[in-house]
């Protein structure tokens, strides 16, 4: 009997430190910095335009129908840098994408991200939006811009910001973040 006692004692002190330690990893996370570091793999319509200007000019030129469809993929990373002394870690996060004011998409990303103390990561995640949709009422102008500022051969820049949620492992419960991180960038 003594022998079950301790061990039940053994696994409730574990649980708890593990759960407190989920907890700090947690609020390490909100004290980490966010950082834009690139945006890779950039398509649209289909055709890679990310180090082919070319590509994304011959494109938007000839995109003149109001109808259809001008689908804008790519993967945005950004550098995470953990200046505590804690470990930090997410189980997840929702994001919203915002340019010029315009939210763009919003998604999930299911995948654990661990950032050690003192250390930086990059976090890819992989966006996908059909630019024609979201921009409905705008000008093909206005799209057009967009466009040439994330394939990098616009004349004006375009304000991004990122806003992440992060979700939590607390013991075998996902929580989300109950305020959305914003990170905010030129391109």
């Amino acid at each position: 009997m003594k022998k079950r006692i301790a061990f039940l004692c053994f696994v409730l002190v574990f649980c708890s430190c593990n759960v407190a330690n989920q907890v700090l990893g947690t609020y390490q996370l909100t004290q980490c910095k966010y950082d834009y570091n690139s945006i890779a793999g950039l398509t649209l319509g289909g055709v890679r335009v990310q180090n082919n200007p070319l590509a994304a000019v011959g494109l938007l030129t000839s995109f003149t129908s109001p109808n259809g469809t001008l689908p804008l993929e790519f993967t945005l990373n950004l550098d995470v840098t953990n200046p505590g002394i804690q470990t930090a870690f997410m189980h997840g996060l929702s994001y919203i994408l915002e340019i010029d004011g315009t939210e763009m998409t919003r998604g999930v990303l299911h995948n654990q991200i661990q950032v050690n103390a003192g250390q930086k990561t990059v976090l890819p995640i992989a966006m996908a939006f059909d630019l024609k949709q979201v921009l409905k009422g705008k000008s093909l102008e206005s799209i057009k811009n967009l466009a040439f500022n994330f394939a990098g051969i616009g004349n004006a820049s375009s304000q991004v910001t990122f806003k992440l949620k992060p979700n939590f492992l607390v013991g075998s419960a996902v929580i989300p973040a109950p305020n959305y991180i914003p990170v905010s960038f030129t391109i």
